[in-house]
Parts: C-alpha cells; structure tokens; sequence
C-alpha cells in the first residue's frame, strides 16, 4: 500500500522523479506560505524512497547558489535529467526564466551550470528518448504565449540545439492552459500531459490529439477559478510498474500550500492512461472548488 500524502507536512510540490539504479529521487518544489494567498517557495527539495512508502530528505537546492540570489523565494518548478553520470536540475525562476544547475550526485549539492538563464521561460520539463537525444519543453514564455515549446538540447546539456518550436496540439483548448507539463513514452506512443489532461502523438514534435483526463478527485483537476491545472505532476517507471505523482492544493481559498500524492498507472489497449485512485484516502478525495 503507498503511503499518501507521501510525506506527512504540508508543502512538498511540484514533483517530478528520477530513478537511479533501484532508488527513486523526487524533486519538489517547497511551500512555506501558511496562511498566505500567494506562492511563497524558498528552495527545492530532494526525497528519495527504494519502496514508494517512506520518503527521506535527502538534498535542498538553494536559489542562493544559481544566479536567482539568496533569499528569492519564488523557486518554482522544474525537473530533473541524468547525463554522463551528471545530474541536471532545471528549474523556473516564478515566470521569469528557466535556469539550469549540475551535480555530481542526484543529492547534490547543485551549482549553477550557466550564471544566467537558459530560457525566458518557465515550467520547464525535460525528456531524453531512446535514442538518447534529450529535449526541453516549457510552458509560457514572454515571446510566445498560448502554447508549449520544445527544443533539443546539446550534448552538454547546457545549450541548445535547435531554436524551440511551438507543439500542435489538436483541439489546444482541451488542456486548460500552458501550466507544468510532463513528457513521457510508452510503447512508442508520446504522451504530453498537464495536470490531469493528456494527448497523444506518434512524433515527439506532435502534433498531439488529445485524449482526456487520466482522472478526477484527489486535486487531479480540481478548479479554481479561471485556472483548472495546478495538480503539477509526472510519470514514471519503476520495477516494471508505472506510477503518477503529482500536487494537491489542501485549501486554495486559505494559501498555496501543497501536498503531493502517488498513484499507480494503467494503460489500456487503446493507448489510454488511468491513475488508480482506488486506494487513496477518502478524507482528501473531494475538489477543492474555492477560487
């Protein structure tokens, strides 16, 4: 049985996983606002599990050592990636840019790999095929609102490879906006989601035809307001199951602190993806609907 919420105080967000040989590194973001009707986010956390149940603190990413400055507290999400046994860490400065950080060691400690942005961009998600080429998509950004962009990233995984090109996504106001993505593949299918939503393509550069939801309750597509995407999350394996972890509000009318939740996933024959909610606890079941 997964524990859940995985970890047992309020304020572990954004996660999005790495697993390294049979261990499974979350990176979250960290809510610290209590009380107060903004997103206060001071640093990023680093947890680790080898059985889905019981998660360790095992890292903090400081904005104080990547060109965001001590103190910032608008350390918004990101996501993690594994090259040439080097970790990358790229994360959003609020909806400013995206920035990129490296380490030696999925606990860190991470330094910053440019001293300045990498994208005007944020929600930054990054995706390595398997053929190994790694890409980037991002969410917003200052020059081409309204869609997701994706990329190639070099070798170094530091630059660039290609200019960013926006992703066809058919119908695009299916997703309810351009929040925190999440990329992944399975049985050579791509599957682009956000939130609870997801679409499908055959080429990672798309265009997706969207699919639906891969559920509801459990903040998975609670609304609030004229947004109905904050339940960032992601996919991932792990001993030949998949899993979906993702964000829920525990009273957005109150504040914007989180909490995060895991699920396993299924896929049908159609391609379709479910997160099974079945086991969650009720007592955290119903949409938060306050705006």
């Amino acid at each position: 049985m997964l524990t859940n919420p995985l970890i047992p105080e309020p304020g572990m967000s954004d996660p999005h996983a790495l697993v390294v040989e049979d261990t499974v590194y979350l990176f979250t973001g960290h809510d610290v606002g209590t009380g107060v009707p903004d997103w206060v986010m001071p640093d990023w956390r680093i947890y680790r599990s080898d059985d889905l149940q019981h998660w360790e603190h095992v890292g903090t990413i400081d904005p104080k050592d990547c060109y965001m400055g001590a103190g910032n507290t608008n350390c918004w999400a990101g996501d993690i990636a594994e090259r040439n046994g080097r970790f990358y860490w790229y994360f959003s400065n609020h909806t400013e840019s995206t920035g990129v950080m490296v380490a030696d060691r999925p606990e860190g400690p991470y330094v910053d790999a440019l001293g300045e942005p990498l994208l005007d961009s944020f929600d930054p998600t990054i995706f390595v095929d398997d053929d190994g080429t790694p890409y980037i998509i991002n969410g917003e950004n200052h020059s081409a609102q309204g869609t997701y962009r994706i990329a190639k990233l070099k070798e170094n995984m530091i630059e660039l490879a290609e200019e960013p090109r926006p992703i066809a996504l058919d119908p695009w106001g299916a997703f309810p906006r351009t929040d925190k993505n999440s990329l992944h593949k399975h049985r050579g299918i791509y599957y682009l989601s956000c939130s609870a939503y997801y679409a499908t393509s055959e080429n990672v550069y798309g265009p997706y035809r969207y699919r639906g939801k891969v559920g509801t309750g459990w903040g998975l597509s609670q609304r609030t307001g004229s947004y109905d995407a904050f339940a960032h999350g992601d996919f991932f394996l792990f001993r030949d199951n998949w899993y979906h972890v993702w964000t829920k509000y525990i009273d957005r009318s109150v504040d914007r602190m989180r909490n995060c939740f895991l699920a396993p996933l299924h896929y049908l024959e159609d391609g379709s993806m479910h997160t099974d909610t079945r086991n969650l606890p009720q007592e955290y079941a119903d949409e938060n609907t306050s705006t």
